[in-house]
């Protein structure tokens, strides 16, 4: 039996977050298009989470391998 996923979580409820400078999805957009808000994690997913583009407004899925930290919540 394969062992069980390893969590790569990395980022919580109200993070900030960048994209990654190599990440297709914003490499025509202005810098700011690329920092997003985590809104919701998903208890049943390792590598997905809910944000929301702090530029747009706009809800995703996005995937944590996507991004890095930039500012933790409340600090």
């Amino acid at each position: 039996m394969p062992a069980p996923e390893k969590p790569n979580r990395t980022f919580k409820v109200g993070d900030l977050v960048r994209m990654k400078p190599a990440s297709d999805v914003f490499q025509h957009l202005p810098a700011s298009a690329s920092l997003v808000m985590v809104t919701d994690e998903l208890p049943t997913s390792s590598r997905f989470f809910y944000g929301t583009v702090c530029a747009t407004g706009e809800r995703h899925l996005w995937s944590y391998d996507q991004f890095y930290l930039l500012s933790k919540a409340g600090a």
